[in-house]
């Protein structure tokens, strides 16, 4: 029975991505099949309902994605979006490198859902690259979550080496070729040539350089100091950036460096995004039309809804103990079928259906290594379901990062999943790839 609200529930949030209902409204009844079939019933309904809304963590994280929203909004409404993308333009000239470094240095934030924080500025710079809503998203999600192959202080691979022992210098060269393997594909994607979409482009370099002023000319938008609202750009371009991304950094300066709760760094964050930056006119006339304006109605409510729902679902899955049943009859002992089922199968499925690595890697691995014991070379098989579990958190339709920034740009949520396959894909083949030569220097 528990097996077959698990399915109901999958079918369920597939079906929402299909055919464009809100996914964070399916995945909340999915949670709700799961906990009618598993035999907990009101017990695990009641504890995931607890874990993903009122305990910290799972509150933290909903007032953490508002407050994300909330800056991002605000960013844009004072202009330090487009003082950002045009500052680090005039440092990097190629657009490009632009939009991978974005996503990726708000990877730092290594929360569920901060890939909102960057959805802003990958729109920004993508519109002037003439990219698609759904290559932006690709962008957004791949250049950030690429890096969790080898991230070190990532709470999912520090899980599985706390479980099995194996030591970071083993996960590093292998998940290093995925990364790359992601990436380079991702670029192949997102900045081949397409035809311009019928979107207002940003202010930012409509001079004809682009986003970053990218171009021959000398006289591009990007070296133009004025902005499009006729405000004079600072002279220097690092104390602009550092001017315009104060909010972020003041995220990830007490969210990332301190151990301050991270739903007060993100509101931390918001008042400076109120506070700080570039004024043309009255300071507190300017902070009144950002509060107003950005503030007041800069919550997206429909991604934090996603959030919620989507986290709620993972949670009655995990309470339900309905992925570690699966080991029922593989048997006890290592043999190719017990390690491709927890080293590889498991991990997968559980990361894609819950949208989240860390089920992924903390159902699968304590079921895994008890498997491991007089095996000459264990640690590779380790490596093995972390990297499958990333590939299966990658590729999943309720990835909340996918939800959250395909919500932001209003992109097509079936095409933008369809484009994540290409990267995803070639991850889950060398994840494969690398588990079938464990498996084989283990057993042959």
């Amino acid at each position: 029975m528990p097996y077959l609200g698990l399915i109901a529930g999958a079918i369920l949030i597939i079906a929402a991505v299909r055919y464009r209902v809100n996914v964070g409204i399916a995945a909340a009844v999915a949670g709700l099949i799961v906990a009618a079939t598993s035999g907990g019933g009101l017990a695990v309904l009641t504890a995931s309902l607890r874990e993903a809304v009122v305990e910290p963590a799972g509150l933290t994280l909903l007032v953490s994605i508002a407050f994300i929203t909330m800056i991002g909004n605000v960013m844009k409404v004072s202009g330090a979006l487009d003082d950002l993308t045009r500052g680090i333009g005039r440092v990097i000239r190629d657009a490009r490198v632009v939009a991978f470094m974005l996503p990726s240095l708000v990877g730092l934030l290594s929360v569920p859902g901060s890939s909102v924080f960057s959805a802003p500025l990958v729109d920004s710079v993508g519109r002037n690259l003439g990219m698609t809503r759904e290559q932006r998203v690709t962008t957004n999600v791949m250049f950030r979550h690429g890096w969790y192959y080898i991230y070190p202080i990532y709470a999912p691979l520090l899980l599985i080496q706390q479980i099995s022992g194996v030591p970071y210098s083993a996960f590093l060269l292998p998940g290093a070729v995925a990364s790359l393997a992601v990436f380079v594909l991702t670029a192949r994607t997102v900045f081949r040539k397409v035809p311009l979409t019928t979107e207002p482009r940003s202010s930012i370099g409509d001079g004809g350089g682009g986003l970053c002023g990218c171009s021959d000319d000398s006289t591009n938008a990007g070296d133009d100091p004025m902005t499009a609202s006729g405000a004079m750009m600072p002279a220097r371009p690092v104390y602009s950036i550092l001017m315009a991304a104060s909010p972020i950094l003041v995220v990830l300066l007490f969210g990332v460096g301190t151990s301050m709760n991270f739903s007060i760094a993100t509101a931390l964050g918001a008042l400076t995004a109120l506070l700080v930056a570039r004024s043309d006119g009255p300071y507190l006339k300017e902070v009144a039309r950002r509060f107003r304006e950005g503030a007041v109605s800069g919550i997206d409510w429909q991604v934090v809804g996603t959030v919620a729902g989507t986290v709620f679902f993972g949670r009655t899955i995990v309470n339900s103990q309905v992925l570690a049943s699966m080991a029922a009859g593989t048997g006890s002992s290592a043999s190719v079928l017990s390690l491709f089922v927890f080293g590889f199968v498991l991990p997968f499925l559980a990361a894609f259906i819950t949208g989240s690595h860390l089920p992924g890697v903390g159902v699968a691995g304590p079921l895994l290594v008890p498997l491991l014991g007089g095996l000459p070379k264990p640690s590779g098989l380790v490596v093995a379901l972390y990297m499958a579990a990333a590939s299966g958190y990658l590729l999943s339709p309720a990835h909340i990062c996918f939800l959250s920034t395909v919500q932001y740009l209003k992109a097509d949520t079936r095409s933008s999943w369809r484009m994540l396959w290409g990267p995803g894909g070639a991850g889950l083949l060398l994840a494969l790839l690398f588990w079938a030569v464990q498996a084989a220097a283990n057993l042959l």
